[in-house]
């Protein structure tokens, strides 16, 4: 799995400034000087999250099973851009480099639905994509605000969550700049050594 956060330090910055002036605005407080970060600590603090959605931050993943990406997507305040089975899945297939991405032990049973989607060549994609394994590995682009993001870590960082999620989950925050973690630090699970 690889995850690159998109989201330049530069916007990074005007959102936080225009999530500290929401909190402002919420209360009456908009003619006054302030420093963004210990607002938006204080929003926290009490609670009014709200404030935090004006905060977007957008990553690209590559190599993400389609189980995890299928949690994901339980997500409800996310916008997603999958790689479509429908376009790429033969090219996926025809491409031997594909199969390196794929962790060994699901390399018999990728090729054996390889063999197959030869010996089916009409075939459509979209009849195809039924015979997948749940570990196929597909990229996309996400974007969420910072009020979703502390959602998904709180659950999936969990040790109870799918171990591949709790990996997307701390890999999207390792991505997030040292200065902006204060809005998300406090969301993450403790991990898990002993797997």
């Amino acid at each position: 799995m690889n995850v690159k956060l998109l989201t330049s330090t530069e916007a990074l910055h005007d959102m936080e400034n225009f999530a500290a002036l929401a909190y402002l605005t919420c209360h009456a407080n908009t003619d006054k000087e302030y420093v963004p970060h210990e607002k938006l600590e204080r929003a926290i603090k009490d609670r009014h999250e709200s404030i935090l959605e004006h905060i977007n931050l957008t990553f690209s993943i590559h190599v993400l099973s389609r189980a995890c990406l299928q949690e994901l997507a339980r997500h409800r305040h996310i916008s997603l851009s999958v790689e479509s089975t429908r376009h790429t899945l033969k090219k996926q297939l025809k491409d031997i480099r594909f199969f390196d991405e794929l962790p060994k032990e699901y390399l018999n049973l990728a090729q054996s639905f390889a063999i197959f989607a030869a010996t089916t060549p009409d075939m459509p994609n979209d009849e195809l994509k039924y015979y997948l394994p749940e570990f196929w590995p597909t990229n996309l682009i996400i974007t969420l605000n910072i009020r979703e993001f502390r959602h998904i870590l709180k659950l999936r960082t969990a040790p109870a969550a799918l171990k591949e999620f709790r990996i997307l989950a701390r890999s999207m925050f390792n991505e997030v700049p040292e200065q902006f973690k204060y809005l998300l630090q406090d969301c993450v699970h403790e991990e898990v050594k002993h797997e």
